[in-house]
């Protein structure tokens, strides 16, 4: 694994630290902005992938079967690895229709232990799934780091609903891993041709919107997320055209509505953005102009929500001219 996934989830917990201790605030935007800054491109190595398709298919099929004939739906401690080692098939019937939809099914059934939860959460987080290549140039790996992420948004909802099992500890340590995935994660695609999607930032608007429903997360801990997630996305060079900016405006909505102090506090992650393109110039380039539109589209997306806080409705109608 990058060692610079172990520096980053450091710096991360370094800057938590800090922000709970009053050290930092106002310059948590461009604190972050630092960090992922400071990752450098590894070199691209081999993505080790399923290459049972079919095989997946019918054993997936087969469990679908025996569930439906159950009075309780349960499922083996094998048989839920071997469903997620396949998260990390290319082929979206194998991982999106056959994966994730069968484990959305039997977290809506309750259908896991105690024990098969705390493995959930656990093997989810391995820097090799979360994290899996992620400092490399684009690779197949985006599709299990990513789908990682979205089936820890639905453990989260599923633990604070039903299940009461999580720890505070457990969701700060889940909070922290995320803010660095998002610090790393530079891949944006949407829908990935005969793949399916990849979707991180979807994904990533997910568990975001459920932390900020935990409620042992202090304000600071939401602060530091919310921060993050705008940060990370002023640097995806991709077009993030496939709802994403939906999806992770209506997460800063609903966290700014909560309470003042997460408006103001996101006000001042756009004014951060704000001050950066004051003296930007316009630049030939494909990633400047995406990530231009990006924010267009963020921005916009914000200002269609009826319930976006008066403060945040002024500062956006203040910088207008500049988007």
């Amino acid at each position: 694994m990058d060692s610079q996934v172990e520096t980053t989830i450091k710096k991360i917990r370094d800057l938590r630290r800090q922000l709970h201790q009053g050290k930092v605030f106002r310059s948590l935007p461009n604190d972050l902005r630092q960090i992922i800054t400071a990752v450098e491109p590894a070199a691209p190595t081999p993505v080790t992938l399923p290459d049972d398709d079919a095989a997946a298919l019918a054993k997936i099929g087969e469990i679908e079967e025996r569930l439906k004939a159950e009075k309780a739906m349960q499922v083996s401690d094998s048989e839920l690895r071997y469903l997620i080692g396949h998260l990390a098939s290319t082929s979206p019937a194998v991982r999106d229709k056959g994966v994730f939809f069968l484990l959305s099914d039997l977290f809506q059934a309750d259908a896991f232990t105690e024990k098969q939860v705390a493995w959930l959460f656990t093997t989810l987080q391995r820097k090799d799934i979360l994290f899996a290549h992620i400092t490399e140039p684009q690779n197949d790996a985006v599709f299990l780091r990513s789908f990682a992420v979205m089936l820890l948004s639905g453990l989260v909802y599923a633990d604070l609903n039903r299940y009461h099992l999580l720890t505070p500890r457990q969701f700060e340590n889940l909070l922290v891993n995320l803010c660095a995935y998002i610090t790393l994660e530079k891949d944006g695609r949407g829908y990935v041709a005969e793949k399916g999607w990849a979707h991180a930032y979807t994904h990533i608007g997910n568990l975001a919107d459920e932390l900020s429903q935990v409620p042992s997360l202090t304000r600071g801990d939401k602060l530091l997320l919310m921060a993050t997630v705008v940060e990370g996305w002023q640097t995806v060079a991709d077009s993030l055209v496939f709802g994403e900016d939906q999806r992770v405006s209506s997460y800063l909505v609903n966290l700014a509505t909560k309470n003042q102090f997460y408006a103001d506090a996101l006000v001042m992650c756009l004014t951060a953005w704000q001050q950066r393109l004051r003296n930007l110039k316009p630049q030939e380039d494909l990633a400047f102009w995406t990530r231009w539109y990006n924010r267009s589209r963020l921005l916009e997306a914000l200002l269609m929500r009826a319930d976006l806080p008066k403060v945040v409705v002024d500062y956006l109608q203040k910088i207008i001219d500049a988007y």
